[in-house]
């Protein structure tokens, strides 16, 4: 099952991304930069948006090789900001040369890539197309450790992929795609895999929604019976009535009720209730005093016990104690 996705910028105008929602569209690439000092002007609002409707969103940087690769990637950081854990590992864009020779523009992509990972913790996904690959970069193998993002139009599920890579993650294969809620065209993906799949890139858990089916839905189905929200059998299915219960755990936490399981209801899924110590046993006298044998830390704490006696209780014990 490839999952549908779409990749956008500012060229889409304000996405309506509850309407781009209900079309089955289970994640998003939002430009954040392009450059060292370019910034889209849409990526705060499709980057707030994916994310109140569950949509799994990535963020992407179109890479210019003519400048300086660290400061591309200091534009990047300070733009995007934080990388969740919920979010998809941070993207390059590899689809010009600025006049550059390939040794320069293999060079300075890898310095990005490299720069990336050490400020995220996330392998970068790296986006391009065949035959720049092929005809500029010579077909260089240099990138096969990061997961694949292709452009290759007009074959959906079959790309050409650069031998570099046996398989791909991502496959761009249209730009005139239509979906309600976007004014114009916009760009089809798909992911290779299923949404257990597209967990698997994500060091958080996946955002769930209506629609959506797995194993990672069932286990969030087992987590919400287990809090006493009955749905039934967990099936992996997140239907109608698994929704009403994601809605009723979340009214019952105080939690934006949307019936979106994103990382505030994953969180709160996931906390069992705190273990109560077992209750100490009542202290019996009689049985204490039948176990002392004189022993110095016995004659200390006994010591101790009656310096914490009031005299009244005490005199009143010994004349209890010797009556016959």
């Amino acid at each position: 099952m490839a999952l549908l996705g779409i990749d956008i910028s500012a060229y889409q105008e304000d996405v309506n991304w509850a309407t781009v929602a209900s079309q089955s569209v289970f994640y998003g690439f939002a430009k954040a930069t392009e450059g060292v000092t370019s910034r889209d002007e849409k990526f705060a609002r499709n980057w707030a948006g994916m994310r109140s409707v569950g949509i799994v969103r990535g963020a992407y940087h179109f890479f210019r090789p003519g400048r300086d690769p660290a400061q591309q990637a200091d534009n990047f950081l300070k733009t995007v900001q934080t990388i969740e854990d919920f979010d998809l590992p941070p993207v390059l864009d590899l689809e010009i040369n600025d006049g550059q020779s390939a040794s320069v523009v293999i060079d300075r992509a890898l310095k990005w890539l490299e720069i990336i990972e050490a400020k995220t913790g996330r392998k970068p996904i790296l986006y391009t197309y065949p035959s720049f690959w092929e005809d500029k970069l010579g077909n260089t193998a240099r990138f096969s450790e990061y997961p694949l993002w292709i452009a290759n139009f007009g074959t959906p599920g079959r790309p050409y992929i650069p031998s570099a890579w046996k398989l791909w993650v991502f496959h761009q294969y249209s730009e005139s795609g239509t979906l309600r809620g976007i004014v114009g065209n916009v760009d089809l993906n798909q992911f290779n895999g299923d949404l257990d799949g597209l967990q698997k890139l994500l060091k958080g858990r996946i955002p769930l929604r209506q629609g959506c089916e797995g194993n990672v839905v069932q286990e969030m189905q087992s987590l919400l019976k287990a809090q006493g929200f009955d749905l039934g059998t967990p099936d992996g299915d997140f239907g109608p009535k698994t929704k009403a219960q994601v809605v009723a755990f979340q009214k019952a936490k105080s939690l934006l009720t949307d019936g979106i399981v994103g990382a505030a209801t994953w969180s709160a899924l996931q906390k069992t209730s705190p273990s109560v110590p077992p209750a100490p046993l009542p202290i019996d006298l009689i049985n204490v005093c039948k176990s002392y044998r004189g022993a110095a830390h016995q004659d200390s704490s006994l010591r101790w016990l009656q310096s914490q006696i009031p005299k009244s209780t005490l005199d009143e014990f010994a004349r209890r104690w010797r009556q016959p």
